[in-house]
């Protein structure tokens, strides 16, 4: 008969194994077991497994990793989760078109998920895949498609005008240097909110709009791996005094509060008959719609918060490369461009609302999406059922990392100079029509059913803004504060999930200041009507 210490002993021993084991799987074990077939970079610790060794900028150490250990496609650990990243052009490419409906899921998330989207519902492009998700897509496809673009044409006309009109008396006729990027980022939120919610602000320093600016901003911060540890290790979470938690919900409430405002404004202009036509107004309207208030929400977000970030970063920075000397090259053949499909500049700037048709102009905006990757790391896919690699296959719930600025710079698909800002890469050789691209120019929009809901529409505004600012100005970098044009230090915000421009100053000289007036006095009676 076993005596009280014989029992004694048998609890202590359980309790060693029972700490050993869960002592263990805190430390070394994944939520999927290491998949066979895809090496894993060294560099591993417990607890954190690589998320220490990533440091602050995961998609260039993971470019790095891909050429040191020549593995295009390798797994991570990121704390408690593992992860697969695909690195390399070619199977990048393979992985969003060939396994496209296997990768159609996203991965819930700690912060983001369970505390900044508690309330407003996730936005579309970080939703789990769902029947509410294919739902919120859809309605957001048939808005954004490229046949709805013709919609918006007195949208493209105004905010284009406005960001040209304030910027002019900056420059002071050339002779001074200006910030561009907060009336490109007006230019952008404008956009989205006119498109949301029929609401558009003409002060590029308006309090809204900056709160929105500032929140959506901190909110990107919180979504990046690097910068939010506890979404991958729980322990974190429970720390006394956990800065995340306080600093998520705030936010939350920050934004809870001026998503509000704007859905309140719309819905008290449908009841006065003064709605203009917008997403949240047609949809509120329908009583067809099968989307609810928080589906409605989230649409809104979704928009809201994805296009007044990605435009800025790429019209911005685009901007910054055109006006050092090497980018004045490209200026000028973008100037004679323009000139040569529109002998008279008044009608390019009416067209450039209406077709993308200078060959030249849509290869500088193919280049910079590609050179200037502003979401680097792609949000993280989920797979939902196993994916076969090669010789290998990934699990189902398994983490897909899709590192876009290192396959938009892989040398092996876009030769020597990937690493270098020249639009002529999508030119033939006589230097006037573009090359015929099988596929994606880049990787910047995804692909599949989760690409950019929005890239049309940010295509078509970039192409329109380019075209009327270097048909009336010629861009020169300033000298004292010159643009930082490395495609990975140019972000002033590594851990951010979308790039931040680092500031810089031009010169905006007009190349014919009596036209200039003139175009711009015509603009501001066409577009008086607009959302006023």
């Amino acid at each position: 008969m076993a005596t009280e210490e014989d029992l004694n002993k048998i609890l202590f021993a359980i309790f060693i194994i029972a700490s050993v084991y869960y002592i263990h799987k805190f430390c070394f074990e994944t939520d999927i077991k290491k998949i066979k077939g895809i090496p894993q970079v060294p560099g591993s610790i417990p607890i954190f497994g690589h998320l220490l060794s990533l440091g602050e900028d995961h998609a260039t150490t993971c470019e790095k990793w891909w050429r040191k250990y020549n593995l295009p496609v390798f797994q991570v650990k990121l704390g408690n989760t593992r992860a697969v990243v695909v690195n390399s052009w070619d199977e990048v490419t393979k992985m969003v078109t060939k396994t496209q409906t296997a990768l159609i899921d996203r991965p819930k998330l700690y912060t983001f998920h369970g505390l900044i989207s508690s309330t407003q519902g996730f936005t579309i492009g970080s939703s789990p895949w769902d029947e509410s998700c294919k739902n919120k897509r859809k309605a957001v496809g048939m808005t954004l498609n490229r046949g709805a673009l013709k919609n918006y044409l007195e949208m493209f006309d105004l905010e284009s005008y406005c960001l040209v009109r304030d910027l002019e008396p900056g420059s002071r006729n050339g002779k001074a240097d200006v910030f561009i990027r907060p009336f490109i980022q007006r230019l952008a939120l404008n956009t989205t909110l006119t498109l949301c919610y029929g609401i558009r602000m003409d002060d590029a320093y308006d309090d809204l709009l900056r709160e929105i600016l500032t929140v959506g901003s901190a909110i990107s911060l919180l979504r990046s791996a690097s910068e939010n540890l506890q979404d991958y290790v729980p322990l974190l979470r429970y720390l006394p005094n956990n800065e995340k938690n306080k600093r998520s919900k705030e936010l939350r409430d920050r934004r809870d509060k001026y998503l509000n405002t704007l859905m309140n404004k719309t819905k008290t202009m449908i009841e006065e008959g003064t709605d203009k036509p917008c997403i949240a107004a047609a949809i509120l309207k329908d009583e067809e719609s099968k989307l609810n208030n928080v589906e409605v929400n989230s649409i809104c977000l979704s928009l809201v918060s994805g296009g007044f970030e990605t435009i800025p970063g790429t019209l911005t920075s685009c901007l910054g490369s055109l006006c050092t000397e090497e980018g004045q090259v490209y200026q000028e053949k973008a100037f004679e461009a323009i000139k040569s499909h529109y002998p008279d500049i008044k009608q390019a700037w009416l067209d450039s609302i209406q077709e993308e048709k200078i060959p030249y102009i849509n290869a500088i905006v193919k280049e910079a999406g590609r050179y200037y990757t502003v979401s680097a790391m792609s949000l993280p896919r989920k797979t939902i059922k196993p994916v076969r690699w090669n010789k290998a296959v990934i699990p189902p719930n398994t983490m897909v990392l899709i590192n876009a600025q290192a396959a938009n710079h892989d040398v092996d698909h876009f030769g020597p100079d990937a690493g270098t800002f020249n639009p002529d890469r999508y030119m033939n050789e006589d230097g006037v029509t573009e090359k015929e691209i099988k596929g994606l120019p880049h990787q910047s929009f995804g692909g599949g059913p989760r690409s950019c809901s929005g890239q049309y529409i940010a295509q078509r505004l970039i192409y329109a803004c380019l075209v009327r600012i270097l048909s009336v100005f010629k861009v020169v970098a300033s000298e004292v504060e010159p643009p930082n044009t490395s495609y990975v230090d140019y972000n002033q915000f590594k851990t951010a999930l979308v790039a931040i421009p680092r500031d810089f100053k031009v010169k905006l000289v007009p190349r014919d200041p009596e036209l200039l007036q003139e175009i711009l006095k015509d603009s501001a009676k066409r577009t008086e009507k607009f959302y006023r």
